[in-house]
């Protein structure tokens, strides 16, 4: 029954890609031997592997026999299954992998049940072509991809199965085959079976490829590769194109010709079928059908499990509980006079919540530009300085929005390509002589996006201005060719407010009795290349709470993943001492530190963090933690049988059909949350792909583990970015940590680049924005 603080939200029907299962015994027998190493395990898995499912459990390795007559291996052992839950989902897995290999499918990865459909009439790309186009793009497929991943709890306090549900674009033609067809494959991936991939029982042949370089040129039978791993040469009938979605619509373009974008456009309605939240609910419906008509699953020796229709599929199936919040209030000024549901609107009407205090009333603003496009730069700087004229959106411009008495704004045009980062940093440096300068604009291409390092226009400018304490705005050329600028524009301003070091909002915190801070901690992969080995970067947020207003810190940095410890250290002491001191904080208080991380702490980092800030705290009263892993990359997916989405987006489609609106919050056991960050309105199409809920998962040594209010804290936290005017997907804890890892650790490789720039000059700007 669905929670009733949810009921007096509206009334949603709540539905998972989750099929429940119930056993047919209460407990299951086997053997248990003593766990000595992992060579062990594994070798017990090989002897047994087909009279035994043998995993590793609580006091040693649990052998669950198969069949009858199996011999027991070990100390016999009864395990309840209530008792034993992971073990009893472990012997379903395995179930369930031997039923995908029964039904005739091969496996993408070792010990878990994905596969890929390949049967007469699953082809999503013949479904959407017919007659002679049907024959060009015969070697070329979009198959459904499914997996089925057991789960010892799911939405309805149940275990269960998850089903997975994602498209696999295949080119069943090699390299020297599509050269044949007179397509491009210079500078493209390839995949190829190099031998590095071991081979494992019931492999999907196609597994055994990996990315081996990308084509610098064709020597006669072989490709040359540069960005290789491995070996730099490749024969072109041993290697096939990586099958990423851009390139394989530029195959269809190449071999069907003028047909080719209708053949896409018919490709994506066929994916959206799929893909859409209606299309995963309907295959999860029918997933489900198919396992439960098959009757009884057997997972051991007279051990059975019942598959029930997926959570909230209908008025019978079992319901979640879930609760839900409102959009958060919006503040416009210190007193909480000055309120609003809407930032944008709340801007419109009150401006900025410092506007009594920002200092720079009229910045100095430098716009860097390649000569070629100095006509449409200067009539996009006009919309962004005065506005755009007849639109509700952006009709004020930002002089007006955010309060302030003008802007001083020198174009700084250069000569040269628009992919020569030498030109730009001549021209950063011009203006920087030029005169004080307190924010540059610069305009970038598309075509530098695959540039680093120094080779880079975009980072060679970050680091020429950033390194003199300016920050910078970058605009693509592209974005100011746009016809409809006024939205574009409305979140452009709004992060150059926050880079001049501006607030242009705060949302309003629940009034406690505790202090609280809440820390976030975000990460990238920085690389010079797609294949090159990549640097592990940390970034750091402090968000915390003062006067009823969730304020963002000034202690954001960057470090390597061995050093964030460290630095969490300096961050949390510069942050504690600094709020100390503006929220009065006596010894009697009561301190609560919230972590939001990147990737779920190991019991060892989770203590070595509590112990330090146990260490930086003792001074207080009661200190409790929160560690909060938020997460995307899962399986999970909610739907909304209620949503009839957002009507007259084309074609007669609703835009966000069964997609939930922002703000459920569903719990997954005691310590996991689903938490619905885009609805409907956050959809950028009538086809967008149906969006995946947030993860978060409280680590088991917290010792605040109030999830519900964890999760509201986290929601709000998505509305609270100055990067965008609309939500963002993930909470600005983690947002703003990954933005600033992947900046400062592409900076790096910038010559002269000085980060300490950023604890002095660049202090109070959101530079990362």
């Amino acid at each position: 029954m669905s929670d009733m603080r949810g009921q007096r939200q509206g009334s949603p029907q709540l539905a998972f890609n989750f099929v429940p299962v119930t056993f047919s015994a209460e407990t299951y027998d086997g053997g248990l031997v003593d766990f000595e190493s992992s060579d062990q395990l594994n070798a017990l898995r090989a002897e047994l592997e087909n009279t035994h499912v043998v995993s590793r459990t609580r006091g040693g390795i649990a052998c669950v026999p198969l069949v009858a007559d199996a011999k027991t291996h070990g100390k016999p052992t009864t395990f309840a299954t209530r008792n034993y839950r992971r073990l009893t989902m472990r012997l379903v897995q395995q179930a369930l992998l031997r039923s995908v290999v029964g039904w005739g499918y091969t496996l993408r990865k070792p010990g878990r049940a994905s596969f890929v459909s390949r049967r007469e009439g699953k082809d999503l790309l013949a479904a959407a072509t017919r007659g002679h186009r049907a024959e060009a793009v015969r070697n070329l497929h979009v198959f459904p991809q499914y997996v089925l991943d057991s789960r010892a709890v799911g939405p309805s306090g149940a275990p269960g199965v998850i089903v997975g549900v994602k498209t696999r674009y295949e080119i069943d033609l090699t390299v020297e085959e599509l050269i044949g067809l007179g397509v491009n494959v210079r500078d493209c991936y390839v995949v190829a079976d190099d031998g590095s991939i071991a081979p494992f029982a019931h492999m999907d042949p196609t597994a055994t490829r990996r990315n081996v370089g990308a084509v610098d040129h064709v020597d006669g039978p072989n490709l040359v590769l540069r960005d290789a791993p491995g070996d730099p040469r490749v024969a072109v009938g041993q290697a096939w194109l990586e099958s990423r979605r851009d390139i394989f619509h530029t195959v269809i373009n190449t071999v069907v010709g003028a047909d080719g974008a209708q053949i896409i456009k018919e490709l994506e309605l066929a994916t959206f079928g799929l893909l859409g939240a209606f299309g995963r609910f309907e295959k999860t419906i029918e997933i489900a059908n198919s396992l439960a008509s098959r009757g009884p699953l057997e997972i051991a020796h007279g051990l059975s499990v019942t598959l029930e229709p997926p959570v909230g599929s209908s008025s019978t199936a079992k319901a979640a509980t879930w609760s839900f919040s409102e959009a958060p209030t919006f503040k416009f000024d210190q007193a909480g006079d000055k309120t609003h549901r809407s930032a944008d609107r709340g801007l419109d009407d009150y401006g900025p919540f410092d506007v009594e205090f920002f200092a720079k009333k009229k910045p100095r603003i430098a716009v860097v530009t390649p000569r070629a496009h100095k006509g449409i730069v200067e009539q996009f700087m006009t919309k962004f300085l005065h506005g755009v004229q007849g639109e509700k959106v952006y009709g004020q411009g930002f002089i007006r929005k955010y309060h302030l008495g003008g802007c001083d704004v020198r174009l700084q045009p250069f000569d040269g390509s628009p992919t020569d980062a030498g030109a730009y940093r001549q021209a950063c440096q011009a203006a920087l002589q030029a005169g004080e300068i307190d924010l540059a604009i610069v305009i970038t291409s598309e075509a530098q996006v695959h540039l680093t390092g120094d080779d880079s226009p975009y980072l060679v400018a970050k680091s020429t201005f950033m390194g003199q304490g300016v920050p910078v705005q970058e605009i693509r050329i592209e974005t100011a060719r746009q016809a409809k600028l006024a939205y574009p524009l409305n979140s452009i301003a709004l992060a150059c407010y926050a880079k001049l070091g501006g607030i242009p909002f705060v949302i309003a915190a629940p009034r406690a009795l505790t202090q609280e801070l809440v820390i976030g901690i975000g990460s990238a992969h920085v690389k010079a290349s797609r294949n090159s080995a990549p640097e592990r970067v940390v970034g750091i947020t402090t968000v915390f709470s003062a006067d009823g207003n969730y304020l963002l810190s000034n202690t954001s940095r960057e470090a390597d993943y061995e050093d964030y410890p460290r630095e969490l250290l300096r961050s949390l002491t510069e942050c504690i001492d600094d709020i100390k001191a503006r929220n009065a904080w006596q010894p009697g208080d009561e301190i609560r530190l919230v972590f939001h991380v990147f990737k779920p702490l190991k019991d060892a980092e989770a203590t070595a963090v509590k112990e330090l800030v146990e260490h930086l705290t003792s001074q207080y009263t009661k200190v409790e933690f929160a560690f909060v892993h938020v997460s995307t990359d899962h399986e999970w997916m909610m739907f909304d049988r209620a949503s009839a989405g957002i009507s007259g987006w084309g074609n007669g489609r609703a835009k966000g059909h069964y997609v939930p609106n922002r703000g459920y919050a569903v719990p997954i056991g005691t310590h996991e949350t689903l938490l619905a960050v885009s609805g409907p309105m956050d959809l950028k199409s009538a086809l967008h792909g149906a969006p995946r809920p947030l993860l978060l998962k409280l680590h088991q040594q917290s010792t605040f583990t109030d999830i519900e209010y964890l999760a509201r804290q986290a929601f709000r936290f998505t509305s609270m970015s100055w990067r965008r005017m609309y939500p963002s997907g993930t909470p600005v804890t983690i947002l703003y940590s990954d933005l600033i890892a992947d900046l400062l650790g592409h900076l790096r490789h910038v010559r002269n680049w000085n980060p300490d720039t950023l604890a002095t000059k660049l202090r109070s700007s959101r530079w990362f924005l």
